[in-house]
Order: structure tokens, then C-alpha cells, then sequence
């Protein structure tokens, strides 16, 4: 008896060893590594095939999720097609007889992942003939993004027959080829007849192997033949009109001034139309460009709320002119010593040479008595005049804006005047002291433009929310900038080859691509340098459709 329980205690010992034992061990790197194909029925490339059954082993157990959709089988098979999946296998049948002398592509989309993860195994393809010969041509070629040149990985690359009208491709019709880009945006389309076809990718999004609106897109507007060995590129882009900007935030501070941000980056060249409720009293200053998003600035001494109005018009370089209204309340603050005037910003430190000085007050300002005002250029007084705009005083004076002077301006008692509190500043003098840069502390930049085959525009970027420059240019030129910090700047050629004025995104109803978009590496500019820059552009950018890159 003593005997046979010991035997249970050692079975039950075992047994819980065991179950403690089962489950999957924690910790470790995510598994992030598609399933791997380790081996096909029939294999691949096989010819004299006569099969109704395909069937892959991979390397893990596998998924598959909404294949019937992913699934693309070439040239189509009349019948039905069903797959199934077993374990590590995956199992793809049908009841028909295969073509004669024809090789059959099986195009799985991203329907197969892996069980733990979910990872898809992208460009899985399985051919095979039923002929002696197996189709070997295929199509090569890298997507990037038009405005940036970035490689636009994951996006599905769809060849249809040349014959095929373009509203069938844009509508929704079946491509008879798929493949998907790589990370450095590189595609090869292959087991491919000798034949000619029409080339899209698209970001497709909700994996219907067609184009909708909004998703990015990018085209040849050439037919593309089998037998040509080229690499192809090309340029995606949105193919929805731009995001329309709007005020995403309003806010009071202390004073009284009202700050508006802008849901999206202040262009050079866009503008802003404010328009103001009769019955309210707010008024605005000047839209100061930036780097970001756009700060406007208003000021409202005792509203509870004020509905502002903006229309935000884009350049039309960039596309056609677009404006949007729309309406903010702007929220009432608690108010801190509103009666009392002060500078909130003023020059200081070392301006750029030809940059005018701007004193910003916390309050609209009535007027300026310019005799109590005195300003000095290296130690001699000079005569100089002001501009007064809402709550901005402007120093109109050349002297003070050449190189490597300094400024002094003292403001005598009372020297402006707040009509709505009756209120003068300064109390007691004020001395303000600043300088400008020498010559010597700037730079020149000259940037040679050669092989120009077409009309467009080089926007220069100077850095640091600087504003920059916008050049159209038709031929071969030199552009010249002085007087520049000594900063990175950027370059990019837009480009108009058919000469309207207006810079064109991809165009899926005409089957046109975008414009050609090109960038210059940041140039460095030094203290007291000339630097000349000799940027060849690719002459065959001018012809819209393929460029290689």
C-alpha cells in the first residue's frame, strides 16, 4: 500500500512538471519577421504543370484574412477559387482545366500573416506554366513622393492592359499584375508575358485594388512594355484638394491681446483676410510670417467674446486660389493692469542690415509726438520718422539700418498716447540702445541654374522662420542674394512644364503626374564668403511621366 502511493505522489510530481512546463515563454524581442516560404507544390517556375492545386509551407503558422479581395490569379480563372488554410500550409484550388501554354501568376496582396503577430508576407507570389516555357519579363521601378523625393513604401503597384480605357482603371477595374514597394520605394513586377501595360500605385487603404479619392497616387502617363529593360520612377502624390486651413485655437493674454493659431504652417505666400462683426469693437495688427504656425493678433479691452472671421487664401502657384471662413470666439481673460501702457518688445542685440525697427506696445496707441523723440546713429543725431500701426511703432530712418551702426533712441515723457485710458508713455525717459551687423559678418550667396529645359520657380529657404524668396525662372541663369546670415539655406525648383503659372499635383481624370519637383542639398553660408553654387537640374524632369532619380 505504502508502495502504491508513492507511485501516484511521483506521477502527480510528473504531470504537474509538466503543465508547469506548457504556454509560451515572456519577454524577447517583438516578432516583427513575415512568414517565409519553405516550400511549393508545384515549385516555382515549374513548367508542364497540370495540377488543380497549389500549395505553400512557410516556415510558421499562418492566416489568411480577407483573401478573396487580396487574392489575384492571372491570366483570371473562370470557376470559382477557394484556399484553405492548414497549419503552416496554405492550400489554393479550383475545378477548371488550366490553359495551354500559359503561365499562371497566383498574387496574394498582404492576405497571408503570421498567427502571433499579424505580419503580412508582402509581394507573395507563386508561378508556374502549363506550356515549356515560363514567362520571365518583368517591370522594375522605384515610387517617390513629388513634392519631397522620399521613397513611398507599401504602396500597391497595379499593371493593366494597355488596351484597357482609362476610366475602367480609374473606376475599379481588376489589375492583371500587382506587386508592393519596398522600403527604399522599389517595385519588381515580374513573371510577366511580352506585352504592353499601363502603370499605377496607390497607397490602397482599404485593399480594393482601385483608386478613391484621397489616396495618394502616382502614375506613367506612357504605356509601359515587358520588353523594356528601363527603371522606371515614379511620383506620388495627393490627389485631393489641399487640406483646408482653419483657427484651430484662440486665447487672451494678460493685456488683453488675442492670439489665433492656425491649423497649419504660415506660407510665404499665402494671405489672411480677417473680417469683424460690425457691433464688436476689435481691431488687428499686422500677421507677422513664421516658421510655423501663424500667431494673429488682436486686441479687445472689454469684450466678453468676439467672433472673428478668417479667409486664408493659398498662392496660386501651389494650385487654384482657395479661401475658407471660418468663425472662432475668442475668450475673455482676467485682465491684469490693463490701464497701464507698456513695451512688450523692442530691437535689441545686433538686426540685420536693412531690417526696420519695430517697437510693439500692450495696447492700441492714438499718436506719437515725434519732437519728444530723439534717435542717434554712431553718437550723431539724425532726423527720422515714424509709422504708428495699432500698437506698432516703426523707425523710418536709412541711416539706421547700414551695417555695423549703432542705435540709440530716447523717448521722452509722454511721448505717445492711448486715447481710450487717457493714458501717456514713457513716465520718465527711456534710452534704448541696439546695433546692426557689419558687412563683414554676412554672406553672399550666387546660385548657378543650368540645363533649365522649362519654365518654373526656385524657392529659396533661408532658415530659421526667415522669410525667403521666390524666383520664376525660364532659361539658364545666375540668382545672386547679399547681405545673407550665415545660416543653412535650402533650395527647390518647382517646375511648370506646360508654361500656365499654376504648379500641378497628380491628375487621376486627365491620367496626368505631378509637375517635377527637385531639391538642393542645405547650402552652408559663411561670415564674409561668397559661395557660389552650380545646381544642374534634369532636363528630362521637363517632360511630364517617367523620371528616373
Amino acid at each position: 500500500m505504502k508502495s502504491m502511493r508513492q507511485w501516484w505522489w511521483m506521477l502527480a510530481c510528473v504531470v504537474l512538471a509538466s503543465c508547469a512546463q506548457v504556454g509560451s515563454p515572456s519577454g524577447g524581442p517583438k516578432d516583427e519577421i513575415p512568414p517565409q516560404l519553405v516550400s511549393a507544390f508545384p515549385e516555382l517556375g515549374a513548367t508542364q504543370v497540370k495540377v488543380q492545386r497549389v500549395v505553400l509551407e512557410f516556415d510558421e503558422y499562418v492566416k489568411a484574412s480577407n483573401w478573396r479581395s487580396q487574392l489575384l490569379v492571372s491570366p483570371p480563372l473562370n470557376g470559382s477559387v477557394d484556399l484553405e488554410v492548414r497549419g503552416r500550409e496554405l492550400w489554393v484550388s479550383w475545378n477548371e482545366p488550366l490553359r495551354a501554354q500559359t503561365t499562371y501568376v497566383f498574387q496574394f496582396g498582404d492576405a497571408v500573416a503570421d498567427v502571433n503577430e499579424g505580419n503580412a508576407a508582402t509581394n507573395l507570389r507563386h508561378a508556374f506554366s502549363t506550356g515549356p516555357v515560363l514567362d520571365t519579363l518583368s517591370i522594375r521601378g522605384r515610387v517617390l513622393d513629388a513634392l519631397t523625393g522620399d521613397a513611398q513604401p507599401g504602396m500597391r503597384v497595379m499593371l493593366f492592359p494597355a488596351s484597357w480605357p482609362v476610366d475602367s482603371v480609374i473606376k475599379g477595374a481588376t489589375p492583371s499584375y500587382v506587386a508592393t514597394t519596398l522600403e527604399d520605394g522599389r517595385f519588381d513586377v515580374s513573371f510577366l508575358p511580352k506585352a504592353d501595360f499601363q502603370v499605377v500605385a496607390l497607397h490602397d487603404d482599404n485593399r480594393n485594388y482601385a483608386w478613391e479619392p484621397g489616396e495618394d497616387v502616382a502614375l506613367l502617363e506612357k504605356q509601359v512594355s515587358s520588353m523594356d529593360t528601363m527603371f522606371w520612377g515614379l511620383w506620388s502624390g495627393a490627389t485631393t484638394a489641399p487640406s483646408t486651413p482653419y483657427m484651430s485655437e484662440a486665447v487672451r493674454d494678460e493685456w488683453g491681446w488675442a492670439s489665433w493659431r492656425l491649423s497649419e504652417s504660415w506660407a510665404r505666400s499665402d494671405s489672411l483676410e480677417w473680417l469683424i462683426p460690425a457691433e464688436k469693437t476689435l481691431q488687428l495688427s499686422g500677421l507677422p510670417p513664421s516658421d510655423g504656425t501663424v500667431h494673429a493678433r488682436g486686441w479687445s479691452q472689454d469684450m466678453d467674446s468676439a467672433d472673428i472671421q478668417l479667409v486664408w487664401h493659398r498662392a496660386p502657384i501651389w494650385g487654384q486660389t482657395q479661401g475658407r471662413l471660418d468663425t472662432m470666439a475668442v475668450p475673455r481673460p482676467r485682465l491684469v493692469d490693463t490701464d497701464s501702457l507698456r513695451l512688450k518688445s523692442k530691437p535689441q542685440g545686433r538686426l540685420m542690415p536693412n531690417e526696420v525697427p519695430v517697437f510693439e506696445f500692450s495696447a492700441p496707441l492714438d499718436s506719437l509726438d515725434e519732437d519728444q523723440v530723439m534717435v542717434w546713429v554712431d553718437s550723431v543725431e539724425v532726423q527720422a520718422s515714424w509709422d504708428l500701426t495699432w500698437s506698432n511703432v516703426r523707425l523710418n530712418c536709412p541711416q539706421a539700418e547700414r551695417p555695423g551702426v549703432s542705435v540709440q533712441t530716447t523717448f521722452y515723457p509722454n511721448a505717445l498716447f492711448r486715447e481710450d485710458a487717457q493714458e501717456t508713455w514713457p513716465q520718465d525717459t527711456l534710452e534704448l540702445v541696439w546695433s546692426t551687423l557689419t558687412q563683414d559678418a554676412l554672406a553672399k550667396w550666387r546660385l548657378k541654374l543650368e540645363d533649365v529645359a522649362c519654365p518654373g520657380w526656385v524657392e529659396v529657404t533661408l532658415g530659421q522662420g526667415a522669410q525667403g524668396d521666390l524666383v520664376r525662372v525660364h532659361k539658364d541663369t545666375t540668382l545672386e542674394w547679399e547681405g545673407l546670415k550665415p545660416r543653412p539655406l535650402n533650395a527647390t525648383w518647382w517646375g511648370d512644364p506646360n508654361g500656365n503659372g499654376v504648379w500641378e499635383q497628380v491628375d487621376v481624370g486627365r491620367w496626368q503626374t505631378p509637375e517635377p519637383v527637385l531639391h538642393l542639398d542645405a547650402v552652408a553660408l559663411r561670415a564674409n564668403w561668397e559661395v557660389e553654387t552650380v545646381w544642374q537640374l534634369d532636363s528630362a524632369a521637363c517632360a511630364r511621366g517617367s523620371v528616373s532619380r
